[in-house]
């Protein structure tokens, strides 16, 4: 018995003569994943957000509707939400730099079989299906990486990767048009599925993450353990990802419905400004510079939202509700501006709300539902913001044919964020509700058990028979 207790001394006193393994977070080739997810999240959402320039000639090419034209946006929107969940399964499965790949070249043979305009439902399947889910397959696993590359720094690197949207948007969207202007939309696509390429070359770049490995005592129980924590990402059993349990609460009830109308607000309005601006006389290429000054309003917003919500000066979903409520507004003004200067100070200010939401949807609900239900509350809300992303755009489209004005739909748009703000204020009331109960609950807590404790010191002094303890009176 005591050489085994020696022997176990000697195998956790003996040092560790390995040197210390470097530092991968925070820095290092951490900025070189950041560089990467920036050029992926541009390139995953440029294309949809700069449809409106494919829009018209679309529709004339095939002669049909807005309202058929505007189901190409929505189930590649659609497919995005709902991949997302598949996505982060097949990074755990496979790696994120191979799902990353895959992802880029569904997009660009979306992009490319959608150029040759078989037909209508071709570009459902093609522009719609195959655009959305390699996109979701794209930018899902870079953000993962991100996330694991830096620590620190990591609202600082969330906020440049989500930038990438706003600066190539601000970038494509006059290359886009000039594009369609010189040769064709059909040809102007070939050419943008060759560029959709390179989500495949920053794929590449997505080393996968090695923790550095910690310094432990020499024993064989250290070594398998050791093995265990070199894994890169904690593998979360599926099935609680969507965890049902969640819809019963109200706070989240009303989260589902804020995140389903406010979906509306998010994605027709990037649909519907350029075709709004060519219908009143605007020139194509002036039009499509629309969508550049909103990308600029919007990287502003994110910047100055992320700035004003760490202040911390209201909760973070009174702010939401009030940007909400001040966008809906932007939006339902904007088909009144008729000259290009006020429809260029409207794109700017729509914009800027626009990012400002953007910034801090995450944010809210870390708030409300607390960050160890982040991943499941994430998901479930995903998954309705799917039905919201299928419904928002047809039903503009819907409303255009009826009226032949393309500004209905920021109508649609304003009036679905004004919905979705009122959802947030009454989850505001039942946070605060559940709050002040919390609380009560605690002073009530905290009242009872002061008064139990002078009885029970009193209840220490006396006998069984309520006579004073001998002793405590020896003790006395």
């Amino acid at each position: 018995m005591p050489k085994e207790l020696g022997a176990a001394d000697s195998a956790t006193e003996e040092p560790d003569d390995t040197p210390p393994a470097p530092k991968y977070t925070d820095g290092g080739y951490g900025w070189v994943v950041l560089a990467s997810c920036f050029v992926i999240t541009g390139l995953a959402t440029s294309f949809v957000k700069t449809f409106g320039i494919f829009f018209l000639d679309i529709q004339e090419y095939f002669g049909v509707l807005a309202f058929k034209v505007s189901w190409i946006t929505a189930i590649t929107v659609a497919v995005f939400h709902v991949g997302s969940p598949l996505a982060s399964a097949l990074s755990l499965l496979l790696s994120h730099r191979a799902v990353i790949i895959i992802g880029g070249i569904l997009s660009s043979l979306g992009l490319l079989l959608g150029s040759f305009g078989f037909s209508l439902l071709a570009m459902y399947l093609t522009t719609g299906f195959l655009i959305g889910l390699g996109n979701g397959f794209a930018w899902i696993p870079s953000v993962s990486l991100v996330t694991q590359y830096f620590r620190e720094r990591r609202p600082l690197a969330n906020a440049i990767a989500s930038c990438g949207e706003c600066v190539f948007t601000f970038i494509f969207t006059p290359f886009f048009q000039w594009l369609v202007d010189q040769m064709s939309w059909r040809q102007a696509m070939m050419i943008i599925a060759g560029i959709q390429l390179n989500l495949c070359v920053c794929g590449a770049l997505m080393r996968p993450y090695q923790p550095p490995k910690k310094r432990r005592l020499n024993s064989p129980s250290s070594s398998r353990e050791d093995l265990s924590d070199t894994s890169p990402v904690q593998k979360k059993n599926l099935a609680q990802f969507f965890d049902l349990h969640l819809l019963k609460q109200p706070k989240f009830i009303c989260m589902i419905f804020f995140g389903f109308f406010s979906v509306v607000g998010f994605f027709v309005p990037t649909i519907y400004l350029i075709p709004h601006a060519q219908n009143i006389g605007i020139e194509d290429f002036q039009a499509a510079l629309l969508m550049s000054y909103w990308s600029a309003g919007d990287l502003f917003g994110r910047l100055g939202c992320g700035w004003l919500a760490n202040l911390r000066l209201m909760k973070s979903i009174r702010l939401t509700a009030i940007l909400s409520t001040i966008l809906s507004i932007a939006l339902m003004l904007l088909p009144v501006a008729k000259s290009y200067t006020l429809l260029v100070i409207f794109s700017c200010i729509c914009g800027f709300f626009f990012g400002t939401m953007l910034a801090i949807i995450v944010t809210v609900l870390t708030d409300v539902m607390g960050v160890e239900k982040l991943d499941n509350v994430l998901g479930l809300i995903m998954f309705f913001r799917t039905i919201g992303c299928l419904i928002g755009p047809p039903l503009a489209g819907f409303l255009v044919d009826i009226t032949g004005d393309y500004g209905i739909g920021f109508y649609v748009a304003g009036g679905g964020l004004l919905i979705s703000a009122c959802f947030l204020v009454l989850g505001d009331y039942l946070l605060s509700h559940e709050q002040n109960s919390s609380q009560d609950t605690q002073k009530e807590m905290e009242t009872f058990i002061s008064q139990c404790q002078p009885r029970e010191e009193a209840e220490g002094k006396l006998g069984a028979d309520g006579t004073t303890d001998p002793m405590n009176q020896v003790f006395e």
